[in-house]
């Protein structure tokens, strides 16, 4: 029963000492997550304020301002995933 609970613990302090590793990855990945998540909104706004005078394209300027921010948050993600874990060749 020791050994059981000597194996965990060991398997927890591991887990522990491989976040602290990790953390500052972490933050890393969140800040460059955040700061192409704001890029994102930005230019949505930008899409939607360049087609708000014409009445037809309001519509087009709103879907493709929505394309355009989920495809940079996505491509951030992306990135953010590949500060974390990067892919070692």
């Amino acid at each position: 029963m020791n050994a059981e609970i000597s194996a965990v613990w060991d398997k927890i302090q591991g887990m522990i000492n491989g976040l602290i590793v990790l953390l500052p990855n972490l933050v890393l990945a969140l800040i460059v997550f955040f700061i192409f998540f704001y890029v994102a909104r930005t230019i949505k706004k930008v899409v939607k304020r360049l087609t708000r005078n014409r009445r037809q394209a309001r519509n087009l300027g709103m879907v493709l301002g929505r394309l355009a921010q989920g495809t940079t948050i996505l491509f951030g993600l992306f990135v953010a995933l590949s500060i974390v874990i990067p892919i070692k060749g």
